[in-house]
């Protein structure tokens, strides 16, 4: 090789030797030297950006697309368009939605918004629930000051009783010409109930019961044949009976002689009907055997009217069923 040739080799900067070095698996620069001279090239990149140019070139480009129609402007202002004879910056007022109507076959529904008619029937709903509670509140109110009020005049009527122990000069006709009297009064009770705490614990009904008796049986025979029904029959009036059978060699009933004792137990039950506001008296053995039923409204409970109630249980001349009835 000549001189010529040696003189004219070129010169080699750090980073080819770098890169040559790493190709041919041999280094010849040192990693802290080779991570300098990649610092400078960035610090050369950074201050030959021109950030002038970029932008005028980026917006070069929207104008390019915005012409094409595909971009559309987001913040749009459209004229505010007022229809004839509304004042302008006045809301129009609402038309006001008629109820729904709730068919067999579904909503009826008007013509208009369908989430607006929906909003109004479920708040007419509401109001209407309300409504209904709070009648219903009051309903229940007066029920059971009523049920205080009876409760109250029988307790105390029942322990005066229970001492004085009068006769009640009733008579009971069973059957035929068989009838109980001369009874006297024995012992009674007056207790009451009242809702679950869930359903406002307000008074459900009063019991007033008592027990009247003589000093005479009345004896009656039936034939067998009849005997067992005219069993039922007694039984049904809550009398005290004994029964004796006679039967034939065949065990077939022949007769029964039925002992009635001479007593009465007799049971009254005021009763609060939540679903029709009214109150129920129900008897049994009041004033005849068997069993009675009167209807009258809360408000007619008064002191008269228990007065009178009182006179018939005492078998006394009373005005009791007409003061239900007016």
């Amino acid at each position: 090789m000549s001189d010529q040739d040696s003189d004219h080799k070129p010169a080699h900067s750090p980073i080819a030797d770098a890169i040559r070095a790493k190709r041919d698996r041999r280094t010849t620069l040192s990693v802290g030297e080779e991570l300098e001279a990649l610092e400078a090239s960035l610090l050369a990149d950074i201050e030959s950006f021109d950030l002038d140019a970029t932008a005028r070139q980026v917006l070069a480009q929207e104008q390019q697309v915005r012409g094409t129609g595909l971009v559309t402007e987001v913040n749009m202002n459209f004229p505010h368009i007022v229809g004839e004879g509304v004042e302008q910056g006045l809301k129009a007022p609402e038309v006001p939605q008629p109820p729904l109507e709730v068919k067999e076959d579904g909503l009826h529904l008007n013509s208009g918004g369908l989430l607006e008619q929906l909003r109004h029937e479920v708040e007419r709903r509401q109001h209407q629930d309300e409504v209904d509670q709070g009648k219903l509140s009051q309903l229940e109110g007066v029920l059971d000051q009523a049920l205080h009020q009876v409760f109250a005049y029988l307790h105390e009527l029942v322990q005066q009783l229970n001492v004085i122990k009068p006769p009640i000069p009733r008579i009971y006709p069973v059957v035929g010409e068989q009838e109980l009297k001369g009874l006297v009064w024995q012992e009674g009770f007056c207790d009451f109930r009242t809702r679950p705490q869930s359903a406002g614990a307000t008074m459900e009904f009063v019991s007033f019961n008592y027990r009247l008796a003589g000093g005479q049986h009345l004896v009656m025979e039936r034939d067998g044949t009849v005997a067992e029904s005219f069993r039922h029959r007694l039984f049904d009036l809550n009398l005290n009976v004994k029964v004796d059978e006679f039967r034939n060699e065949r065990r077939y009933l022949e007769r029964a002689r039925f002992t009635v004792a001479p007593e009465v137990r007799v049971s009254t039950r005021w009763e609060a009907d939540y679903q029709t506001g009214k109150l129920l008296i129900t008897t049994r053995n009041l004033e005849r055997l068997g069993s009675s039923r009167y209807t009258l409204s809360p408000e007619e409970v008064s002191q008269a009217m228990l007065d009178e109630f009182g006179r018939l249980i005492l078998g006394q001349p009373h005005q009791f069923p007409k003061l239900l009835s007016r």
